[in-house]
């Protein structure tokens, strides 16, 4: 077991100045009221290493109940641990009490069932599992307790606002330094009471060009079938991440590496290793360098625009099949999409409006070829929902398939005042197109939002 080492402020080269003013607040204010207060997870980590973290997440001794006598503008979350949610004008400040981490789960947690919206009759136990997965956690421990039980090492670290101290329990400064992703405690356990951690680690270890410890990078290969057991929604949410973080193909690589893609989408991942999709695997990969572009250029595009690329070579070969068997073509595209992203082999839960929003972009390819671009045909094409992502699609198509390019000068061409600029457009909180308050397109800048109510560090 690590030794706890202490940093004092002078120690170490986190600047306080670069926490998030509101971070900072609830930091202080929680600190005045007696309470511990520690910056956590990944903004220590973030800052340590002189990177801009994505959230700001605080563990303290104070219990969501008095966490939300402090802060009015304050909202307790939770169902698997609780969690304060404390809120801001456009920030989410994710207030956490410390847990507990047990190294076995008591014999009668095993099997119990959880309370549901239809299942109000069941127990609510403290601490559950399910097939030795954890689904309930809801145990307070203390500080060390707390680092002991986070999935990385590296994302271990605690801030002290009381004094500017780095408290370390669990190893993480010497990682940072060694730039080391380690899993706390045995890789094996940990993956399969949380079989999404495998993911993570392959997520995080890229974004900070990090290497997996090789028993923690071996235990991913063996165990990357558990994906299964895990909830088809956080997978979901996990393959946005990966998506939006910056570095998605460095995570498609090393995920296609140990397994972890072929595992989550087997479908489409075999069809990857045939002749037709080995020769689509350079737009997969050029689909993943243009999200991490737009990354960095601080947009954030329609999921259902990523998705659109990501899967589309698959999704049009399907409907090139189908049309051969005399479908109409319009029809084999809608059918194609709904095959690909609805599959059930898939492991994740693609939302509904999201494969709509793919069936309109992928629909939208086949009515602009059909039309010359300046009929009136094509001026009411211009003014559907999607035909920006739409237009977006077949010019990144065009850059792959050079029979693509006239098409594209044809809608490229003034129509005017309605041609409009190819760039991804903004949507609202649930990923969907938002209602533009001006003709041109709009672009969101990456949001600051809080990190997962998983607790663990993003």
């Amino acid at each position: 077991m690590d030794e706890c080492v202490i940093l004092k402020e002078h120690q170490h080269g986190l600047r306080r100045d670069r926490i998030a003013h509101e971070a900072l607040r609830v930091l202080t204010r929680l600190d005045e009221a007696g309470y511990k207060a520690y910056l956590c997870g990944g903004g220590v980590r973030d800052l340590l290493l002189g990177r801009t973290p994505k959230d700001f997440d605080i563990a303290t001794d104070a219990r969501p109940e008095e966490v939300k006598k402090i802060f009015r503008n304050c909202r307790i979350i939770g169902r698997r641990f609780k969690l304060a949610h404390v809120f801001f004008r456009d920030v989410i400040i994710e207030t956490a009490t410390f847990r507990a981490r047990f190294d076995a789960p008591p014999p009668e947690a095993e099997g119990i069932p959880l309370p549901t919206r239809r299942r109000t009759d069941v127990p609510d136990p403290m601490f559950a599992t399910r097939g030795g997965v954890i689904v309930r956690d809801n145990v307070y421990g203390t500080p060390e307790e707390d680092a002991r039980r986070r999935d990385f090492t590296i994302n271990g670290l605690f801030y002290n606002i009381a004094d500017g101290s780095i408290i370390d329990y669990v190893g993480g400064l010497k990682d940072l330094e060694n730039r080391v992703l380690r899993v706390i405690g045995d890789p094996e356990t940990r993956y399969r009471e949380d079989p999404v951690r495998m993911v993570r680690a392959v997520r995080i270890a890229a974004q900070l060009d990090f290497e997996i410890e090789e028993g923690a990078r071996e235990a991913i290969v063996q165990l990357c079938g558990e994906l299964r057991s895990s909830s088809r929604e956080r997978l979901h949410e996990e393959m946005l991440k990966i998506l939006n973080c910056g570095s998605a193909k460095a995570v498609f690589d090393r995920s296609w590496q140990k397994g972890l893609f072929q595992t989550i989408y087997p479908a489409f991942s075999e069809w990857l290793q045939t002749p037709e999709g080995h020769a689509s695997m350079p737009w997969v990969r050029k689909a993943l360098r243009q999200f991490d572009v737009w990354k960095q250029a601080g947009l954030k595009p329609m999921p259902a625009l990523q998705h659109a690329l990501l899967f589309g070579p698959r999704i049009e070969a399907m409907a090139a099949a189908l049309t051969a068997d005399d479908m109409p073509e319009f029809e084999a595209t809608l059918q194609a999409v709904h095959t690909v992203l609805r599959d059930k082999a898939n492991l994740t839960q693609i939302p509904k409006g999201v494969v709509f929003d793919v069936e309109r972009i992928l629909g939208l390819q086949v009515q602009m070829r059909k039309s010359s671009g300046q009929s009136r045909y094509a001026t009411r094409l211009r003014h559907r929902n999607g035909f920006e992502e739409a237009l977006i699609y077949l010019k990144f198509a065009s850059g792959m398939d050079a029979s693509r390019k006239e098409l594209l000068a044809r809608w490229m061409a003034p129509a005017g005042a309605d041609a409009p600029a190819a760039a991804p457009r903004k949507t609202d909180g649930e990923g969907r197109p938002a209602a533009p308050k001006k003709p041109e397109v709009a672009v969101r800048p990456v949001p600051r939002s809080a990190g997962a109510a998983t607790g663990e560090a993003g």
